[in-house]
């Protein structure tokens, strides 16, 4: 468009980008739109734009993705982030809490600075912080990122070569720093994964879905590419149900406790393997092996669930009615702590409280069965503090 600036978009497809396509009149307007900034989950798109409605000339929006995967009407950040002076070049880092962005108009050293502002409980956005000298100087320091650990920063600036009469910034060069604790974001972490079938190894397009147990609440939502893969950020400090699901397989779980203290430069590396669905009901189901539920809790020595079991097992008794034919054994297993018939009693009580929790959601008690296993069946040494708690496992296997 002539004289203006459009945000495109583009996907990697079978190796190859497709032909850029413009964002809908939701994000784009007949003005200056540009400097986009994509939310780590996909969900929150923030750029730049003049439009009117705003606080100044150049301020700072933000479009957010609707359930139904389309970009919902841009919203402007408001005073606490806008001034009547330009605000530009906003990057969210990818613990969706932390945006940086550079400004004319907040009390500075010079022309622009860099600040950051963090998300708030409610959802709004904090008073900026200027990230002070040496990092701001009397010239302009413009667009700047962060790094996924929250260490070190990029950023331009044109100190080296000063603005000039008929321009906004002389000429930049890229600099890059240590970004000290109080500026820094939440650290994150990714878990990269292939999924596949579980028999013939191929890849498979398969949904993926993160939640944040705490609050479940989505935290991102995806399919695997044309190979099977798919690629999540995990911001450090919370807990995580991760859910992978195609029609015709039993789904797969994974849990991760990030407000544990991990190493933060450490990213999970997965294979998933989904079990395809018996179909028939002479299918031999010999072959099937169990699902382990990650995300099913217990307080220790107890059989009553915690309410963060409730987005997985709602997972399991929606596919049990999607797949009416399906029959299945929930199995409960322990570690070694304790007296083997403890164990035992313990075992078959939380295997019992998962069946009733799916008999209350609907799920007709024919196809749903129990049993405790103790601590017979170990999968990793109970010789470790990890290897008991993998131990301590709830799942369920295909019977018919």
């Amino acid at each position: 468009r002539r004289n203006n600036f459009d945000l495109y978009y583009a996907e990697r497809r079978n190796g190859r980008w497709s032909t850029p396509e413009r964002l809908p009149a939701t994000v784009n307007s007949g003005g200056f739109d540009s400097q986009p900034s994509l939310s780590a989950n996909g969900q929150e798109l923030f750029f730049t734009s003049d439009r009117g409605g705003g606080e100044g000339r150049l301020d700072l929006w933000v479009s957010t993705k609707g359930p139904d995967g389309k970009w919902g009407k841009a919203r402007n950040l408001g005073t606490v982030v806008n001034t009547p002076f330009n605000e530009q070049a906003p990057f969210i880092h990818p613990d969706g809490q932390t945006l940086y962005f550079m400004s004319k108009g907040h009390p500075g050293m010079g022309n622009y600075d860099l600040f950051l502002s963090r998300r708030q409980s409610d959802g709004s956005w904090g008073k900026p912080m200027n990230l002070g000298y040496p990092i701001n100087t009397r010239e302009n320091e413009g667009a700047m990122i962060v790094s996924l650990d929250g260490q070190t920063a990029f950023f331009d600036s044109d100190k080296a070569d000063p603005t000039g009469q008929e321009r906004e910034m002389g000429n930049a060069d890229l600099f890059q720093f240590p970004l000290y604790p109080a500026a820094q974001p939440t650290p994150a972490t990714y878990v990269q994964a292939t999924v596949r079938d579980a028999e013939t190894k191929r890849p498979l397009r398969a949904s993926v879905r993160l939640t944040e147990l705490e609050s479940n609440k989505p935290q991102a939502e995806d399919e695997t590419d044309e190979r099977g893969q798919f690629l999540v950020v995990l911001p450090q400090g919370r807990d995580y149900a991760l859910n992978v699901s195609k029609p015709g397989y039993l789904f797969h779980s994974e849990h991760f406790a990030l407000s544990e203290h991990r190493d933060r430069t450490a990213p999970y590396d997965l294979l998933i393997e989904l079990q395809p669905i018996p179909v028939a009901s002479t299918a031999d189901t010999s072959r099937s092996k169990p699902v382990v539920l990650r995300n099913v809790f217990f307080n220790t020595g107890s059989a009553e669930l915690r309410p963060a079991s409730k987005p997985e097992l709602d997972r399991l008794a929606e596919l049990l009615r999607e797949t009416p034919g399906l029959r299945i054994r929930i199995n409960g297993h322990t570690d070694n702590v304790g007296t083997a018939e403890d164990n035992q009693q313990l075992s078959e009580a939380r295997a019992k409280a998962v069946y009733q929790y799916l008999i209350e959601q609907g799920i007709d008690a024919t196809r749903l069965a129990y049993k405790g296993f103790g601590e017979s069946r170990p999968i990793a040494s109970n010789e470790t503090a990890e290897g008991r708690q993998r131990n301590r496992r709830t799942a369920f296997e295909v019977v018919k």
